[in-house]
């Protein structure tokens, strides 16, 4: 997931005017770079206006999810569907991207007409996010490899060298700081490899990182299948 985090990332850093979709505080100092700038064009704007969709989109889940009942079939089963949500988004936000592209709709300063594809980016890269906190794994990670991930690592790396601590509580340290070390080398990859394909394919270089979420969803989707039918046979 680190991974499909990486590589949205730079896409939107490149294409989408330095926008980082899943750092909201990047947003907010490229936002007041440009309000200090003084033009106050659209340009000034963007970045503030990135933070106001993202906090509207997580205004709005929680809306839904305090109004709305649901009981999941598994535990895995809210998990998959939100797994296969963010799959549909992404081919949506790669198709509309790399139209965008193609059409020579990205100028060289956003505009309006740019704020569609950057919402959905916002969509998407939220939704990530909630996923790794909630369904992915215990621990506090993100999509996004935020300056926790680092601080994480090397306080759990430290621990595992405490010698006031047991010997299990040694070893949790360090199977935790290697969890967060994974979660960096798996971001630079999908970075860095998404990066280069985009010399050549634009965002149409997101279809691997797609590839990973679909292969990822239809695994979430069989483990909640299996799940399913364990509960079911132990309640008959």
């Amino acid at each position: 997931m680190s991974f499909i985090g990486g590589g949205m990332e730079i896409i939107s850093f490149k294409y989408l005017y330095k926008a980082l979709i899943g750092y909201m505080t990047s947003n907010m100092i490229f936002g007041i770079n440009s309000l200090a700038e003084g033009d106050f064009d659209f340009s000034s704007f963007y970045h503030i206006l990135i933070i106001v969709i993202w906090m509207l989109l997580g205004a709005g889940h929680q809306i839904i999810a305090n109004r709305c009942s649901y009981h999941p079939k598994s535990p895995m089963h809210r998990y998959a569907i939100a797994m296969t949500t963010s799959t549909f988004i992404l081919f949506l936000f790669i198709f509309i991207g790399q139209y965008m592209f193609g059409h020579g709709l990205l100028g060289e300063t956003p505009t309006l007409s740019v704020m569609p594809l950057v919402t959905i980016g916002l969509l998407f890269m939220y939704i990530q996010n909630f996923i790794i906190k909630n369904g992915g794994t215990a621990y506090p990670t993100t999509t996004s490899v935020v300056t926790t991930v680092y601080v994480l690592m090397i306080t759990r790396l430290a621990g595992s060298f405490n010698r006031n601590k047991t010997a299990l509580e040694q070893r949790a340290s360090l199977s935790e700081s290697i969890h967060y070390v994974m979660v960096l080398i798996h971001f630079f990859a999908g970075a860095y490899i998404t990066i280069k394909l985009s010399e050549h394919y634009q965002f149409n270089s997101l279809y691997l990182v797609f590839l990973v979420l679909l292969f990822l969803t239809l695994k979430v989707w069989r483990e909640h299948s299996v799940l399913r039918n364990d509960f079911k046979k132990k309640t008959a």
